[in-house]
């Protein structure tokens, strides 16, 4: 039997670049919604001062590599949401019962939100057309919030925590801005 049948194309097989777009935010959900859901004894080093200083260090190192162009976009992004959801759990944690649903329920959110995103949209950019490229395009210039208003607003999101749905919006803008950035990166690519 000729195996080179099997190799046609193959060459350039392989997941996309964009493939593992946000995939440690990811990660980082699902692994914090299974201790919370398991009420694994963990949880405890995750709501000390250090977990909050590691994860604002880590947060304020993505942020810069990205302003200075060192680290590719959805590597940044990346680094930001999850340092984020550290923070967010360090910080909120403490204040909240040890029963709030959220801790839970956010993160699975957050999770099912970015994979959905990346797998319709972003994993598929490339065979955009164009009349759909300049309506992301358009869209993109309209938008009312750059993506230096969207960090903004997520920085906030995880300093008030009187109004406990601030972080998962604020969360939701970040991902929606992130998938437009990364999408037109990649058209622009092709």
């Amino acid at each position: 039997m000729d195996h080179k049948f099997f190799q046609v194309g193959l060459e350039n097989a392989g997941p996309p670049d964009e493939f593992i777009a946000m995939i440690g935010f990811i990660f980082c959900c699902v692994g914090l919604a299974f201790l919370v859901q398991n009420g694994n004894p963990y949880l405890a080093l995750l709501e000390t001062p250090v977990a909050l200083a590691i994860g604002l260090t880590l947060m304020g190192v993505s942020l810069l590599a990205g302003y200075l162009k060192k680290l590719p976009t959805i590597v940044w992004h990346d680094g930001f949401a999850s340092a984020g959801l550290l923070v967010w759990y360090a910080y909120w944690k403490p204040q909240f019962n040890d029963d709030a649903p959220m801790f839970f329920f956010f993160p699975v959110y957050f999770a099912t939100l970015t994979t959905l995103v990346t797998l319709s949209l972003i994993n598929r950019a490339e065979r955009f057309d164009l009349d759909s490229i300049e309506h992301l395009r358009y869209l993109e210039k309209i938008t009312r919030f750059n993506f230096g208003s969207v960090i903004g607003f997520v920085i906030v999101g995880l300093l008030v925590t009187r109004h406990y749905a601030l972080y998962p919006m604020s969360m939701t803008f970040y991902i929606v801005r992130h998938t437009m950035v990364v999408c037109l990166e990649s058209v622009e690519r092709a």
